[in-house]
């Protein structure tokens, strides 16, 4: 409710002298206050470990090595914070627009512009695994017992991929938005935080049979709710987290990371890499933390982090099975064999560059959609606007505050590297 009370006193009292205006903040833009410098931050940083997971995940088959290896928990768990990342940042967002809009409005939009696209772009993903299955032989539609097959392929498709996220995110969402009366009360976060390791415990005494973060609804509530609590207490959050050396996150973050690698080791095969392992909770969290301290834009300085961030993760599964396909009849494996090259030193190899094309394949799908007013809303753009405008937190970098190690504009077209034209290679707000 608008209280007049709340407003600067030069705004309720014009016979007294107006007071200066306070310098911006270094983690805003002076042209869009909202666009808080550290959630693009978050973005570009948590979609790159997304990306960079589930390249890990294809490493096995790829380079003949096993899935259980020391290797692959090892090259993943790195990454592993992304997921919790985008919660935060997603509720930090909520927090932020719930104070400008009704929670129907609210939740009108996320559904517009967030799960609609999602819905277009897992039916292709699961129209194209279905095809596969179909080609290959392992899927045949001359009888019933075809037909039947297609939910539970359908289903498996949901949670092996990346596209578990947004059905996650859409229920999590819902649940604060009927808790808004209570969604500042930290009563609320300690339930939702319950649920969180409960998940973690789950891993375990298997209560729930199952082993996969993908299928834990509402255990990711909690980062929600704990991101939308940020929003809300801002300036205290900033006088606590201005006390903490970056050093000692850094610290604690790399502490916590090695004790999630070796929980992942004792936990069975599916749950080693489950984002919900506590002690991997504990490590997303200083991860994000060490992020905020970061004064200036980590991203580089040809990406609009804010238009590009949810195509890259609507597009990044679809762009991987391609690429995974396309590489089959090349033998390198087999190459490798012959040099006496190790597998696992083929993975480590064939691991930055399956990220590279990953990930530039999908930037080149959303830069080429966001180009057309009637299409860009297949990546989180608006129809009528197209692509967010860059900002200012994008655009400029402040000496002296950036810890951007990017000297040099990308391309416009990062698939030309690969070889590929960029009309077919390969989160918002």
């Amino acid at each position: 409710m608008f209280d007049p009370a709340s407003l600067p006193r030069a705004a309720t009292n014009l016979s007294e002298p107006k007071a200066s205006t306070p310098p911006a903040s270094p983690l805003h833009s002076p042209e869009r206050p909202t666009d808080h410098i550290f959630v693009n931050n978050v973005r570009f940083l948590s979609m790159a470990a997304v990306v960079a997971l589930h390249c890990v995940g294809v490493l096995p088959p790829l380079c003949g090595i096993n899935g259980s290896s020391r290797l692959i928990y090892a090259l993943g768990q790195p990454f592993k914070f992304g997921t919790i990342g985008f919660f935060l940042i997603s509720g930090f967002l909520m927090g932020e627009g719930l104070s400008r809009r009704s929670s129907s409005a609210y939740l009108t939009r996320r559904l517009k512009r967030v799960f609609a696209p999602w819905l277009v772009w897992f039916a292709l993903y699961a129209a194209l695994s279905l095809a596969h299955h179909v080609v290959t032989g392992r899927l045949s539609m001359d009888s019933l017992d075809g037909f039947r097959m297609i939910p539970g392929l359908v289903r498996i498709d949901l949670f092996s991929t990346a596209y578990w996220f947004v059905p996650n995110l859409m229920i999590a969402v819902s649940v604060l938005l009927l808790c808004r009366r209570f969604l500042y009360d930290p009563r609320l976060g300690c339930v939702l935080l319950g649920l969180s390791l409960f998940y973690g415990v789950n891993a375990y005494s298997q209560w729930i049979p199952i082993q996969n973060h993908s299928e834990a609804f509402l255990g990711f509530a909690f980062y929600l709710w704990l991101g939308a609590w940020t929003a809300k207490h801002f300036a205290a959050f900033m006088a606590w987290i201005a006390r903490i050396p970056l050093l000692a996150l850094l610290v604690l973050a790399v502490l916590t990371g090695l004790a999630a690698f070796g929980e992942a080791e004792v936990l069975t095969d599916r749950g080693a890499m489950n984002t919900l392992r506590i002690s991997n909770q504990i490590y997303s969290v200083l991860a994000v933390l060490a992020i905020f301290k970061a004064r200036g834009g980590l991203w580089p300085r040809a990406l609009n982090v804010r238009a590009s961030t949810f195509g890259i993760y609507l597009t990044h599964s679809v762009v991987l099975a391609l690429l995974i396909n396309l590489s089959k009849p090349i033998p390198l494996q087999r190459v490798m064999g012959n040099a006496g090259i190790p597998a696992e030193a083929y993975a480590i190899v064939l691991l930055p560059g399956s990220f590279i094309a990953t990930y530039l394949g999908s930037l080149a799908i959303t830069q080429l959609l966001l180009r057309y007013p009637y299409l860009c809303w297949m990546v989180g753009g608006s129809k009528l606007g197209g692509a967010p405008k860059r900002t200012r937190a994008e655009e400029v970098r402040t000496p002296g505050q950036s810890f951007s190690f990017w000297r040099f504009p990308l391309p416009t077209h990062p698939a030309s590297h690969l070889g590929l034209p960029t009309d077919s290679a390969g989160h918002g707000d």
